[in-house]
């Protein structure tokens, strides 16, 4: 018998041990990106259904200089997303919403040539063909400062030419998660933020979420701010009534965390329906509904089953994912942008699976330093030194892209286009660097080469809808 005590006690022990070990890594690996100005928020990480760390860095207000907290409150932005769907899916399991009928069905004045074609199931998996609202090229910021009825923003799109045949393949829509928020909204005649409310936030305890509209005093939440060169800027303004399923919830770590473990009990929904939603969609990225399912690699060789969601919107990032073998999660929600949503998960997935980890210095970051100082034209010829330095410095297409936005938003086109050429030099197999030169050309009546850099975009993807349409606007000048 005290033996067996004695085995259970050691038991204890090491796996305590174990587990402040692991918090003693993140710790540490969170510290430098906070140190690099790559991450103010909070986050927390659960291994087996138990957190393991919770921390927060940075102002959750500069202006008075009020620390975040682990129960701010952040805008999530695309991390909306999956839990539209939960709230759809929870309609299905009333009985009031079937997947397999069409917008028509529950929204008469929908665009038949459109409507009649796309389903619920291809509205919630992204294969509904619906562009996204970068097609529109004054969105930012003209319409997205815009308030709308429901009514009225939905005409803005609902005769938009589909990018493929409904269901044939996968492109990302925030038009098609407001369309299903608002098929959600006629179905239980109930506003999406009250929906929501009852069907989620009040049935687990997410007391510190909700949908939020600008003109709203939020007690504890924080707010958004750009990092830029060097400097913090506040965030531009987005009316958000034209973000409502896609992008308008805010919510703290520890109220993901128990949104998590609802899932993970099907406290929310049935074994069936939440299997349907963490089921693999369309290859190559396997989106299911309202998240992607697949694989996630933290070392060359090594990779886990995994369902993720991210978002950005104005000011604030949050990344979300679940290791549903283990019952595991990492969650963070940041209040400065720009960050390295896949970097930060990378090295903490190889924290939870007990693989060494170094934090390299990232080479856009050093880059901003010198641009600072010494020039953009010096930064990029930097950029070969520190390319070649693999043993302190590491390099993220997405966030070296980010660089060049930044230059963009900063109304600094000639230094934008110098990072956006490198990009395209170092990364020739990403549209998305593409078009974002091909902008940068646009902004200084550069024409011809922007024409270039569009028509190599789609030679990449065929189905990049913001090169298609900025060439049908030069093409009919």
């Amino acid at each position: 018998m005290k033996i067996s005590l004695l085995l259970i006690f050691m038991q204890m022990v090491t796996s305590l041990s174990l587990a402040q070990s692991k918090k003693e890594k993140i710790d540490a690996i969170m510290k430098t990106y906070h140190r690099y100005n790559m991450f103010d928020g909070a986050i927390l990480v659960a291994e087996n259904g138990k957190v393991i760390y919770k921390k927060a860095f940075g102002f959750a207000n500069r202006e008075w200089n009020i620390p975040n907290t682990t129960d701010t409150k952040f805008m999530l932005g695309s991390v909306s997303k999956p839990i539209t769907s939960i709230l759809a899916l929870i309609q299905v399991q009333k009985g009031l919403l079937q997947l397999d009928k069409t917008i028509s069905d529950y929204l008469p004045e929908f665009s038949k040539k459109n409507g009649s074609r796309i389903t619920i199931r291809q509205l919630m998996s992204h294969s509904s063909g619906m562009p996204n609202y970068d097609i529109m090229k004054d969105f930012f910021p003209k319409v997205s400062r815009q308030q709308f009825t429901r009514e009225d923003y939905v005409k803005l799109y609902m005769d938009s030419a589909l990018v493929f045949e409904p269901g044939s393949s996968y492109y990302y829509s925030s038009w098609g998660y407001f369309t299903l928020g608002y098929i959600i909204e006629r179905v239980s005649g109930k506003s999406y933020s009250q929906l929501m409310k009852e069907d989620i936030f009040d049935k687990i305890g997410m007391n510190s979420s909700g949908s939020y509209y600008h003109t709203q005093v939020v007690p504890k939440r924080a707010t958004g701010y750009d990092y830029s060169l060097g400097g913090f800027t506040s965030s531009d303004f987005r009316d958000q009534s034209n973000t409502m399923g896609t992008g308008d919830l805010y919510s703290t770590v520890e109220d993901l965390f128990k949104l998590h473990l609802a899932l993970s009990d099907n406290r929310l929904l049935n074994k069936e329906l939440t299997d349907q939603m963490f089921t693999p969609g369309i290859r190559p990225w396997r989106y299911g509904f309202g998240w992607f399912n697949q694989q996630f690699k933290y070392t060359p060789a090594d990779s886990v089953f995994t369902n993720y969601h991210l978002g950005m919107t104005e000011g604030f990032l949050s990344f979300m994912i679940r290791i549903p073998s283990t019952n595991s999660l990492i969650v963070f929600l940041c209040n400065s942008s720009p960050t390295h949503f896949f970097g930060i998960t990378t090295s903490l997935m190889r924290v939870l699976h007990n693989i060494p980890v170094v934090v390299k210095q990232p080479v856009h970051k050093a880059m901003e330093l010198i641009i600072v100082k010494n020039g953009t034209l010096r930064a990029v010829e930097e950029y070969k030194r520190m390319k070649a330095d693999t043993a302190n410095f590491y390099i993220d297409w997405f966030a070296m892209n980010q660089l060049g936005d930044q230059l963009m938003n900063m109304q600094r086109y000639e230094d934008a286009r110098l990072i956006y050429e490198n990009n395209a030099k170092e990364f020739p197999d990403k549209d998305h660097v593409m078009v974002s030169l091909a902008n940068a050309c646009l902004k200084l009546n550069l024409e011809d080469d922007a024409v270039y850099w569009y028509k190599k975009a789609l030679a990449i993807n065929p189905n990049n809808e913001e090169a298609k349409n900025r060439l049908k606007e030069l093409e009919d000048k």
